[in-house]
Formats: C-alpha cells, sequence, structure tokens
C-alpha cells in the first residue's frame, strides 16, 4: 500500500524506523550510487523545475501520489524536506538548492550518453576520429577529406596515427584507431574493409628532364631508359625498389628518401625521377612542369578502407565510414577526377 507523504512534515521526523529496508542500509553511513533510483532524480529535477507537485505529475507523466512517493524516499535519504509547501505550490530547501544543480548535470550526462548513442549530427558534432594511414593514403585521401569536414562536420576532428606493424591489429581491435587507410597485407581477417581503388606505379619526373632527355608519350621505362636518367628512391614502399632493380637501374640511384614528403621540392629543384602510386603522383604533378609515364609490368594492389565490427553500429563511426566511401569508393573512374579535382572556390 502506498504511504502519503506530509510535505509540510519536519524532516528530523523521517527516521530509520519510518524507512524501507534499503533506505535503513543506506541511512547507516554516506548515500551510495547504488541506492539511489534513477526515477527519483527524474522527480526531483521536475519538482525543482515546476515547484509544483501536480504540474511535475503532469511533467514526468504518473500519478500525483507517485510523485509524492518518491519524494518521501528522496527525503529520507537525504534526511532532509527538500521541498517544503507553500502557498502555490512548494519550494526547495538550501540542501535541495545545492543539490539541483548537480543533479540536472548528472541527468545532462546522462541525456548526452544517450543521444551520442542514437544519432550523429555532422554539423554540431565536437568529435576526434583517429585513422591510420599509410604516407600514400595521407597524400591521397586526407586533402579532400578535410576540405569535407569543413564544410559538413567543422567540429569534427582528424588525428592521424602511424601504427607499428606489430601493433596494427591491436589498435583497430581496441579502437585505439577508428579506422585505417592504405594496403596491409597484415590485416586481420575479422576486420571489415572496403577497397577504395586499385593503385599502380608509374614514373614522374620534372618536365624540364623529359624535354632534355627527348622523352615522348610513348616513352617506356623497361625498354629505354636514357643513361642520364636519374632516380630518387622511396625506401617505404618497396615494390618501387624492386621495379628499378629488375630493369637495372640501381645504380642510378642518387638518393633514397623515406617518404613522400620531399617530392614536391625535388621536382621543383633537382633533375631527378620517382617511381611513385599513380595517385600520390598526380596529386604532385603540376600542369606544364611535370611529366609521367606508365610503367607497363608494374603490380596493382588494393587500397582499402579498414575497420572493427565492433564499431559496426556506433552513430558517428557509421557516418564516416559513410562519408569515406562517398569521397573515394570511386571504382573504375579516375580518382583525380573524383577527389583530386580542384575544387571550384579555387577556380574562382
Amino acid at each position: 500500500m502506498t504511504r502519503a507523504i506530509d510535505l509540510t512534515a519536519d524532516p528530523d521526523d523521517f527516521t530509520a524506523a519510518n524507512a524501507d529496508p534499503g533506505q535503513r542500509a543506506s541511512q547507516g553511513g554516506a548515500l551510495r550510487v547504488q541506492d539511489l533510483d534513477l526515477n527519483l532524480l527524474k522527480t526531483f529535477h521536475a519538482v525543482f523545475d515546476e515547484r509544483h507537485v501536480g504540474r511535475a505529475a503532469l511533467r514526468l507523466g504518473v500519478t500525483q501520489p507517485s510523485v509524492s512517493h518518491a519524494l518521501g524516499r528522496l527525503r529520507l535519504m537525504f534526511r532532509d524536506a527538500l521541498f517544503v509547501r507553500t502557498g502555490g505550490g512548494v519550494e526547495p530547501t538550501p540542501r535541495a538548492q545545492r543539490l539541483a544543480a548537480s543533479v540536472e548535470r548528472a541527468l545532462d550526462i546522462l541525456q548526452d550518453v544517450l543521444d551520442e548513442g542514437a544519432l550523429f549530427v555532422p554539423s554540431s558534432a565536437r568529435r576526434v576520429f583517429r585513422l591510420h594511414m599509410s604516407d600514400f593514403a595521407e597524400t591521397a585521401f586526407l586533402p579532400t577529406l578535410l576540405r569535407e569536414l569543413d564544410h559538413r562536420a567543422p567540429g569534427v576532428v582528424i588525428e592521424t596515427l602511424h601504427v607499428e606493424e606489430g601493433q596494427f591489429n591491436d589498435a583497430l581491435e581496441s579502437g585505439r584507431i577508428d579506422f585505417a587507410l592504405g594496403h596491409f597485407p597484415h590485416a586481420s581477417p575479422h576486420f571489415h574493409r572496403s577497397e577504395l581503388l586499385h593503385e599502380r606505379y608509374m614514373l614522374l619526373m620534372p618536365r624540364r628532364v623529359a624535354d632534355r632527355l627527348s622523352l615522348d608519350a610513348g616513352f617506356v621505362l623497361e625498354r629505354n631508359a636514357p643513361d642520364a636518367l636519374r632516380f630518387i628512391s622511396i625506401t617505404s614502399h618497396p615494390q618501387s625498389m624492386a621495379l628499378l632493380e629488375r630493369h637495372g637501374l640501381t645504380s642510378r640511384i642518387r638518393a633514397a628518401v623515406p617518404d613522400f614528403m620531399v617530392v614536391p621540392a625535388i621536382l621543383q629543384r633537382c633533375d631527378y625521377a620517382l617511381i611513385l602510386p599513380r595517385t600520390v603522383a598526380q596529386a604532385f604533378s603540376a600542369p606544364g612542369e611535370t611529366a609521367s609515364f606508365e610503367i607497363a609490368d608494374a603490380a596493382t594492389w588494393s587500397v582499402n578502407a579498414y575497420w572493427h565490427r565492433r564499431f559496426d553500429a556506433d552513430p558517428g563511426h557509421r557516418w564516416l565510414r559513410a562519408l569515406l566511401m562517398e569521397l573515394f569508393r570511386i571504382g573504375s573512374r579516375e580518382p583525380f577526377d573524383s577527389w583530386l579535382a580542384v575544387p571550384p572556390e579555387a577556380s574562382d
């Protein structure tokens, strides 16, 4: 049977003798989180806002006796009246005034957790996504991805990480990285993956070098590389070195560098050629200033997006995954016609 609670009663009258067993246990010492029912906090918040038990009941969609009963439980727990009756409703005690901000903050935090699990609003989202990218993937994908985020999700931050090969699977499983973009043959077969494009190597050099050596569009590296042609090797891509070895060109290497960062400076200031992934070569090409050539016997490989299946249902993860597929899953289309094209505003 539900007890009626007199809101005008002295809080000292709410002794352990009147409490139920669970409440009596809590009164032996400090209150514990497990002693609280979420509905009690919701009731407290509604009564504090409305300053009226009846209006609080309507707001919560429950009966007025239910609200009174919940207030009674709260008063026994906190050993304070919390609310006292006035001519127009109820007013909070000083203890209730102090509790109100914390209760509201706790309910807001819980609501944020529930909202995060149900929706992701790009335009207002504040979230950091961590992506493991090869140097190729950073060059090919990151500029376009950031440009799109500026328009669609200005509060979203991308952090790129370089994970050692031995830690790759653990990093993706643990969520230390949200996605990996690139070609990772050592990736666990349990990961989900989506192929973005097939890549292959090509030869890139300054136009002045091609003109000086009389190299035209029909130039074939594996047949007639001029003796004066010199190369820079990218050590992070051993396939590039393998192609030079296959065609007996390793003696022509002038320098070996670990990644692509120095490529633009080399093309601008030095008279060397480089074997690069086709998409990267296109990204570094400048009309009239560079010349590129196909390598007929260069192998192709797939560039993928990888993620762990346990993040499939995460709304933010789903959103970024869809964006990556929209921007970069180009199938048979030329990547340069898709995401490496000059944006319209840049040509104004």
